[in-house]
């Protein structure tokens, strides 16, 4: 036979179509690339729309605010002595790393701070001075004399004349009651510790975009660098650090490391492995092209339907380096082992179906995974199916040309491999032991098997900043744990109002235990502020006439109105540490986080939402818990249904008896790659089904590739161990992932594709069906 025999027509005009599209694709992403961005923020991670129902706009701005929020606490011991704060806020003010850095109130700000308090009095009443009012004037001025007489309240002469009704002071109290753990001294909020080390208090908002990687980890060294410089000075000094860009600068540096270390490891291991079996640099360079071109699609489809790349995905994404090998691997075995005496499309007709049928169950496979609720999840699954099918299509419409004169060579251990392929002939031990021990091994795992649907599974924190961040929680009374009523509406005094509507709710829940505080804007509507001037009036007489029977003749209240604006208050000293709750968009859509600590019964609260108008209950941490219990659940519905398609297609191309026996690789490698998670102490949760859905969809590769009627049993049996091993060498490189979620993704893929292959003998055809 002439092995070099002229190519179809139709195969020279597929591949300048595939060059064509090829240049398309280079062109167009050239042009998304100086534009594209990597993402490396753990918030983006996190499903969208994952505070309610509220409007998307608020809740991207109320996120992205939260993202750049820095918080630091700095103590020069048990001593009161803000100089070590001074130099650390001089040192932040001269780095240009933040934005809006806040640290003590100068006398300036103080005396604006009162004056503004002063002159809006009448606008800012507090809710347990309204409640005294709405008792009469005697009730009021009972509590006016009890602040007179005491000896602890210090109530000046100037204070009573200026204030007669003490609204300033109500006020203040209320403010001052309201779980606030910082005091102010010289200026600064200050906080004491258990062991009597003073803290004090600066925070900021970081400059640039919270997802350059690259701005993110020089910043986070920058102030590392200062901090060194601060203890070099101080060296008593001790600092506190909170803010999203510390967990996002420490998940890069681990994606990082683990696309540089793990990714070099893969590729050296694809190289030598190739290198070895083919004895040529043709096949590796074949490979390559298909990886690239893979890869190249796959990057500019991400990016053409989600506008940026995550780091997470390039980590995940390494996957796809065996599998697109693999395409390549199989038919180049071909060559190898029949080069002599079939052509290379003769060669390439006796694996395409093969080849785009195990492209067509892998592809399904990872755009199951677009169910998953993360960004970076679905990102991963779109590069995947991009960059697989144009790997397969570079080696159908490209591979036939460029393989051409391509040196045939002895097949390597062909001994030791048809000695493995008569032994699932002949040996019953091994045809039916190794099955049957495997299932055991899947029961034993499956028995232990233990669901965690946690979400900090999907990052595994530095206890350092864990250590850091609850201290601070305890110093300050403000906990990071992102449970708050979202409340909205239309416009800021429409938000306002459906606050008012709901804290008597809010108040009525925590008496009743469901929480133990809260923190509401201390800000009255426009409606409000007229109500509250109304009753003042209406109180005032029964006030001064108390207060004139006691000995006070010169009360003379000013009950002239004294309106605050939303605008006004937020430019305003007094709204100091309360700004970051409130936003409001361009459009004049409004919304305020009510924050809650000690939460109880957080369904409770959700169903408390539900009831009000323009509130939603976010508890971040439960709803994403939730999230991956339902996820896993469809996912759980969709492997079953996917393993009873895949069974009826067997069964129809293979015959019933044929096509279930071709079924237990499929099903023992899902029990084996739980089993093994089992046994290396890890939980169930999302992203073991994620895996398992990709051992369903690569280890029936092998089974396709044995059963193919056109092949040979030696011929896929090279094919299967070189895909194996590849596939190996890149997904098994997750296992050693610094990221727990990651990690545990790679132990269920490694051990349920190598289960496939070891069972995939069993789906060889017989001799009269290779006959056939």
């Amino acid at each position: 036979m002439n092995v070099n025999a002229l190519p179809p027509t139709s195969a020279r005009r597929a591949a300048w179509g595939w060059l064509g599209l090829c240049l398309v694709l280079l062109t167009a992403l050239a042009l998304m690339l100086p534009r594209a961005r990597i993402n490396s923020s753990v918030l983006a991670m996190l499903p969208t729309q994952s505070m309610g129902a509220i409007p998307p706009a608020l809740s991207d701005g109320f996120m992205q605010r939260l993202d750049r929020q820095v918080v630091w606490l700095v103590s020069p011991g048990k001593t009161a002595n803000p100089a070590v704060a001074s130099r650390w806020q001089t040192l932040l003010a001269q780095s240009g790393a933040l934005s809006d850095l806040k640290g003590p109130m100068d006398a300036a700000s103080q005396q604006a701070w009162g004056t503004f308090f002063f002159q809006h009095r009448n606008a800012l009443m507090d809710s347990a001075t309204r409640s005294r009012l709405q008792q009469g004037g005697e009730a009021q001025a009972q509590w006016i004399l009890s602040q007179l007489y005491s000896a602890f309240s210090g109530v000046s002469g100037k204070e009573l004349s200026n204030d007669p009704l003490m609204l300033m002071r109500g006020s203040q109290l209320a403010l001052a009651a309201n779980g606030q753990k910082l005091r102010l001294m010289d200026g600064w909020l200050v906080a004491q510790d258990s062991a009597g080390n003073y803290w004090y208090l600066l925070h900021g908002e970081v400059n640039g975009a919270s997802f350059d990687m690259q701005q993110t980890h020089q910043r986070v060294s920058q102030l590392a660098g200062l901090e060194a410089e601060l203890k070099a000075q101080f060296p008593q000094a001790q600092l506190l650090s909170r803010g999203t860009m510390f967990y996002s600068d420490y998940a890069s540096q681990q994606a990082k490391h683990d696309v540089s270390t793990l990714g070099v490891a893969t590729v050296l291991g694809v190289i030598l492995l190739i290198v070895l079996v083919f004895r040529s640099i043709r096949p590796l360079l074949l490979c390559l092209l298909s990886v690239g071109i893979g890869a190249l699609a796959g990057t500019g489809a991400t990016l053409c339907l989600f506008g940026e790349l995550h780091l997470m995905t390039l980590v995940m994404s390494m996957s796809i380096i065996g599998i697109s090998a693999d395409y390549t691997l199989y038919y180049l075995t071909e060559r190898l082992v029949h080069g002599e005496v079939s052509t290379p499309w003769q060669s390439l007709v006796k694996v395409r179906r093969a080849l785009l049928l195990a492209l067509l169950t892998t592809v399904v496979a990872y755009l199951l995974l677009m169910l998953a609720p993360f960004p970076g999840i679905r990102q991963m699954a779109v590069f995947a199916a991009a960059g697989l099918s144009a790997s397969c299509l570079t080696v159908i419409f490209w591979h036939p040309w460029l393989c051409r004169g391509l040196p045939v060579r002895p097949v390597p251990l062909m001994t030791v491999m048809l000695r493995w392929l008569a032994a699932w002939r002949r040996n019953k031990k091994l045809s039916i032991g190794l099955p049957v021990a495997l299932a055991l091994f899947s029961l034993a795992g499956l028995a232990t098997l233990r669901v965690n649907d946690d979400i900090s599974q999907l990052q595994a924190l530095p206890p350092q900043l864990l250590a850091q961040e609850k201290k601070i929680t305890a110093l300050t009374g403000q906990s990071v744990d992102q449970k708050w009523f979202v409340v909205y509406g239309d416009s800021a005094q429409q938000t306002l109002e459906r606050l008012e509507a709901f804290t008597p709710q809010l108040e009525k829940a925590r008496q009743t235990g469901l929480f133990t505080q809260f923190r509401a804007l201390p800000l009255n509507s426009l409606q409000r502020q007229k109500q509250d001037l109304a009753l003042l009036k209406q109180a005032t007489p029964a006030v001064v006439n108390a207060l004139q029977s006691t000995g006070l003749k010169t009360v003379t209240p000013d009950l002239n109105p004294m309106p605050v604006t939303v605008d006004a208050w937020l430019k305003s000293p007094v709204s100091e540490g309360w700004r970051l709750l409130w936003l409001t968009l361009p459009d004049g859509k409004s919304g305020v986080l009510v924050p809650v600590d000690g939460v109880k019964d957080s369904a409770a609260l959700q169903r408390l939402a539900e009831q009000a108008d323009g509130v939603a209950w976010n508890d971040r941490k439960a709803s994403f818990d939730s999230l991956f219990a339902l996820y896993r659940t469809i996912l759980t519905a969709l492997l079953g249904v996917a393993l009873v398609v895949i069974a009826i297609g067997a069964m129809l191309r293979l015959g019933w008896r044929k096509g279930l026996i071709s079924l237990v690789p499929s099903l023992l490698s899902l029990g084996c790659g739980l089993a093994a998670l089992s046994f290396s102490g890890h939980a169930l949760n999302l992203f073991s089904l994620l895996a398992l859905v990709l051992v369903l969809g690569i280890g029936i590769n092998y089974t396709l590739f044995f059963s193919n009627p056109r092949g040979t049993p030696l011929t896929s049996l090279l094919a299967i161990i070189l895909a194996m091993m590849t596939t190996l060498l890149t997904l098994g490189m997750l296992v050693f992932s610094a990221t727990q979620a990651i990690s545990s993704f790679g132990i269920v893929l490694v051990s349920g594709i190598f289960t496939a292959f070891l069972l995939s003998p069993l789906a060889m055809p017989g001799k009269k069906e290779r006959k056939k």
